[in-house]
């Protein structure tokens, strides 16, 4: 917040807030006094554009004062023009529109000093053309950071989200989320987490972590939720093969249309390192929760992992825990070459969260990120390393996370994954395949939200991603993905819901700054009540400050 002062944000901030008034505000700001010259004559859209410019280009002059403090701070904005023939995704009264969508955003890298982190962030415009679809605005945010209140003892993390997501597992979903989808909604998370650390008389290293997390949905109650947490850690140091640790935690979590739930752990452990990439560990220990029943239950809990890296390329992950409401499971293996990258995974846990499976687990950001590790060990430098790869192959960099619904209590998540990238000269090729199982917990609100929804929900998404640069300013890719959503007894029958699209676009980079994509695509959603079908061309300009 300090750095965002100093580098004038409120003032900033300010302009933009101006840009997202009202239409009648946004009138007045056209039309009002001293703003003749710059305004008339100009549309909504050109309002936006023109006020939106002048915002990041005083944030552009900020940037230069911020670069030389270790902190790197980013404008940009991207206009895209899509035309749809199905804007209302219904498959008997379609609705061709012509969206336009400005995206004014930035980027903010800081890693030296008391604070290091990243924070990408956008607001978009969304105007709709020859339709009666109202216009609106989306935000888009990821951020993640820690700083370090006082030397070496009291610490920050925190995590902050805002995306769209769908409301109800078996309801319509769509590729573009400018389109007029009901059952998607804004949801925004944030994560805080302080604690302190130290070393007890040089034998043991204690760690007492407070969490508060919090996620809110737009225009719905369900899927908000606030979650307090408490972790107490003491683990042994300085022993060569042998060592032990105590664990303690509690956790509250409420939900506004479900429930409260709590449970707290107290477990001991003991590890054994044979070898320095070979680790073994078993716990046992005692646990209460009411997750299972909705009264707290106590019984034993333990468990054991192993954790092996026989070289810096490869890493196998193995744990498995006992609980009375459902064992929670790890099993993970990667393994990174010179050119590609290779995962497979299988977990099961409890959620708290309102997604009904993980995001960001198998993302084109995600495999390029591990996969370029052995050329930039620095994760602010990969980061943007990654991030202009993305540019300029023209690949959206969350493309193939799983896609999550709100839930209004517990739920036991099961996920199993597999995914790849390699890279050659000149063609990048991603894939990935995830099967998610979700199971409501305890008396709280059916999974999804679905009323008589008691059984798991499963849900299946697949991607591939084929880019290839044909010049050193010109690029091109495809994609294929597939969505499918089903209940248990729907499992390997036709019913359930079904989401295929295929894309293509060719991207210009005009120069170090700025790129063009043109594109086209064609979405199918099948579905026993709201089938529907869409094609789409589109053109999207991206300019960096």
């Amino acid at each position: 917040m300090d750095t965002a002062t100093a580098m004038g944000m409120p003032v900033n901030q300010a302009r933009a807030d101006d840009c997202l008034a009202s239409p009648a505000r946004l009138r007045s700001l056209r039309h009002g006094p001293g703003r003749a010259r710059v305004w008339p004559g100009v549309g909504q859209a050109g309002a936006w554009f023109v006020c939106l410019a002048t915002a990041a280009s005083a944030q552009a002059q900020d940037a230069s004062s911020i670069g030389r403090s270790g902190t790197y701070f980013t404008p940009k904005v991207t206009l895209s023009q899509t035309w749809t023939d199905n804007n209302t995704l219904s498959s008997v009264a379609k609705d061709s529109a012509l969206i336009t969508v400005l995206s004014p955003g930035l980027t903010l890298v800081s890693k030296t000093g008391m604070f290091k982190g990243t924070l990408d962030y956008a607001v978009s415009g969304v105007f709709y053309g020859k339709s009666e679809q109202k216009d609106r605005t989306q935000q888009a945010l990821t951020a993640s950071g820690a700083a370090e209140l006082i030397d070496n003892f009291l610490f920050v993390d925190g995590r902050a989200t805002i995306g769209q997501q769908l409301t109800s597992a078996f309801g319509q979903q769509s590729v573009d989320q400018s389109l007029n989808n009901p059952n998607s909604t804004e949801v925004a998370t944030v994560n805080l987490s302080p604690f302190v650390r130290g070393r007890l008389f040089g034998l043991a290293s204690y760690e007492l972590r407070g969490t508060y997390a919090e996620t809110n949905a737009k225009g719905t109650s369900v899927g908000d939720s606030t979650l307090l947490g408490s972790n107490f850690r003491l683990e042994s140091t300085g022993l060569a093969q042998v060592g032990w640790w105590i664990n303690g935690s509690t956790q509250r979590s409420h939900f506004k249309s479900g429930v409260d739930n709590n449970t707290a752990l107290a477990t001991l452990g003991l590890k054994y390192q044979p070898d320095v990439d070979l680790v073994f560990k078993v716990n046992g220990g005692r646990e209460s929760s009411d997750y299972q029943f909705g009264v707290a239950t106590r019984g034993n809990s333990y468990g054991a992992s192993a954790n092996w890296q026989p070289t810096p390329r490869t890493t196998l992950l193995a744990d498995w825990q006992s609980h009375d409401y459902g064992n929670s499971h790890l099993l993970s293996f990667e393994h990174r070459m010179a050119r590609s990258v290779w995962r497979v995974s299988d977990s099961q846990n409890v959620s708290t969260q309102t997604g009904g499976s993980l995001p960001g687990q198998n993302t084109n950001y995600d495999l390029l990120f591990t996969q370029y590790a052995s050329i930039e060990p620095d994760p602010v430098k990969r980061d943007a390393k990654v991030r202009q790869t993305l540019l300029e192959l023209g690949l959206n960099a969350n493309s193939a996370a799983a896609s999550g619904y709100l839930n209004a209590g517990p739920t036991l998540v099961r996920t199993q994954g597999l995914s790849f990238s390699f890279e050659a000269l000149r063609t990048t090729l991603t894939a990935s395949a995830t099967q998610s199982t979700t199971k409501q917990l305890g008396n709280g609100v059916p999974p999804g939200g679905v009323s008589g929804q008691t059984g798991n929900i499963v849900q299946r998404n697949g991607s591939i991603n084929l880019a290839r640069n044909l010049t050193p300013t010109t690029s091109a890719n495809v994609s294929y993905t597939q969505s499918e959503t089903l209940g248990d007894a729907n499992v390997g029958s036709t019913s359930g819901t079904t989401l295929r699209s295929l894309t293509a676009n060719w991207t210009m980079r005009l120069n170090p700054s700025s790129s063009v994509s043109l594109g086209g695509r064609v979405a199918r959603f099948e579905s026993q009540l709201l089938p529907y079908r869409e094609n789409a061309v589109f053109a999207t300009l991206v300019h960096q400050f």
